[in-house]
């Protein structure tokens, strides 16, 4: 297909985002162009582990070449050629699901939702990303060779298990990407590699069409490089899907638009709560990044982190964790050799919880739901590092399970809350390694995360490098 007047060597020196990929498009790219130029990206690092299946280029650039076709007969199509990826756990009909596990491969007939409607607003996928396999795993090591890795620098972790569709934004390969999110895994691999990672509130996108660990708290997260186009996407797919039953009945009614917070207290864990592993640069970015939501008016307030750290506790040391064996049963009884060591060191305590412990489990989230409820009102949001500290490739094999369970500290409690969240890039580490700051809030308060990360965003752009320095004697305890 011919070129436009933007030369490919022009687009080759673009970052792909919905900003410029509509710039180009209003100085001549095309459509298929555009998606050309993403599947060239795709096919320079298809050995860094970033995908695990890529679309053949002919088919995704015949896809954009229809849809622009479409756009040029007057269809409105927000995301006309918008590249785009997906997690291997989520279905793509035509391509095969393995959850990065050798011994699963299913062919689905149908595509996730969430993704349809994405392909009916004109954006184009380009292929399938790595993960920590069957999605356990905040770290972006428990997957086959080649390792993905962290985008800023290959020595540290991607952090997981949505670690390919973080590095392939962060990398600017895709406009955007979708993972999927049980306890932090759309956030922690956004903060390693200092990116956007948007957790809408649970229901708010059906997750029919996603391989599941747990169908309380899954939900498809999205990773981009600002914050206007991780909502723009979430605009576009928020909605009540009535083959879902976990769907939420409101979805369609929830206000993803940025709305100013009533309120401009902020909670924050008690001083003495938060824990950074021994890393003072992570300590030290935590404090610059709160002096930025003081400068911006919000008052600080600490209150108690246990409940939340509780929460967090049950979803990978309780027995929601035998809800594993639904989705991934067959391999776990029949293809053990396939599961990676310590994945399966991870799920097979479920193996010994009994029907009795899971409803003992549920009970207990009811009632840590309603303490969280309680600790968080009169506040806008609850806000956390993402992570506490960020680790190399050796060092998490060195110790894969502790060092694992350190990178959910900020991030495993959100979705047995039922919270909405967003982990936003704060300011770098003097090692050049990124931060990020995480906004929690109740349920259907997306629109209000959104307005507080879009001030946060915007603050930081202006001042870089902002120092900490009053962010703690500006708090006041709970």
């Amino acid at each position: 297909m011919a070129c436009s007047a933007t030369t490919m060597s022009d687009l080759s020196a673009i970052p792909l985002n919905l900003k410029s990929v509509r710039e180009a498009r209003r100085a001549g790219a095309r459509a298929d162009d555009l998606v050309a130029e993403a599947c060239r990206r795709a096919q320079a690092v298809v050995g860094d582990g970033i995908f695990t299946a890529l679309v053949p280029p002919e088919d995704a650039v015949a896809r954009a070449h229809a849809l622009q076709r479409r756009a040029d007969g007057g269809e409105s199509l927000p995301l006309l050629g918008v590249p785009f990826a997906v997690k291997d756990n989520i279905h793509v009909a035509g391509m095969v699901t393995t959850s990065n596990c050798p011994g699963l491969s299913i062919m689905p007939e149908e595509t996730a939702h969430a993704v349809q409607l994405l392909e009916q607003a004109g954006a184009v996928l380009i292929g399938k990303n790595t993960m920590d396999q069957f999605a356990t795993g905040l770290n972006g090591t428990r997957s086959p060779e080649p390792l993905c890795r962290n985008a800023i620098h290959p020595n540290y972790i991607p952090g997981g298990s949505s670690s390919g569709s973080a590095v392939a934004v962060a990398r600017d390969i895709v406009a955007f990407s979708l993972g999927s999110d049980t306890g932090g895994s759309g956030r922690v691999p956004a903060a390693c590699n200092g990116i956007v990672g948007l957790k809408p509130t649970i229901g708010l996108v059906s997750s029919r069409g996603l391989l599941y660990n747990n169908r309380f708290l899954d939900c498809v997260p999205i990773f981009a490089r600002s914050i206007a186009d991780a909502y723009e996407v979430l605009e576009l797919i928020a909605a009540h899907d009535s083959r879902d039953p976990f769907s939420r009945p409101d979805a369609g009614r929830i206000d993803v638009t940025a709305k100013a917070p009533s309120l401009k207290a902020l909670a924050t864990p008690r001083k003495s709560q938060l824990r950074f592993f021994g890393d003072a640069d992570s300590a030290h970015t935590f404090e610059a990044n709160l002096d930025r939501l003081v400068a911006l008016g919000f008052s600080l307030t600490e209150i108690d982190f246990d409940p939340f750290e509780e929460a967090g506790r049950l979803v990978f040391q309780s027995a929601m964790v035998a809800e594993r064996l639904c989705d991934y049963g067959d391999v776990i009884a029949n293809r053990r050799d396939a599961i990676h060591p310590a994945v399966w060191a991870a799920i097979e305590p479920g193996l010994a919880f009994s029907a009795k412990d899971a409803f003992q489990t549920l009970y207990e989230v009811k009632r840590l739901q309603r303490v969280a409820s309680n600790s968080l009102a009169g506040f806008a949001a609850l806000v956390v590092p993402t992570i506490p500290t960020i680790f190399t490739i050796e060092e998490m094999l060195a110790e894969p399970m502790g060092r694992n369970t350190i990178m959910g500290t900020y991030t495993y409690f959100v979705n047995p809350l039922d919270l909405c969240a967003v982990s936003v890039p704060g300011v770098t580490r003097q090692d050049g390694l990124p931060s990020a700051l995480c906004f929690a809030g109740r349920a259907g308060e997306d629109g209000t995360l959104r307005a507080m990360a879009s001030s946060f965003e915007a603050a930081l752009s202006r001042r870089p490098s902002l120092p900490a320095t009053n962010a703690k004697r500006l708090r006041k305890g709970a």
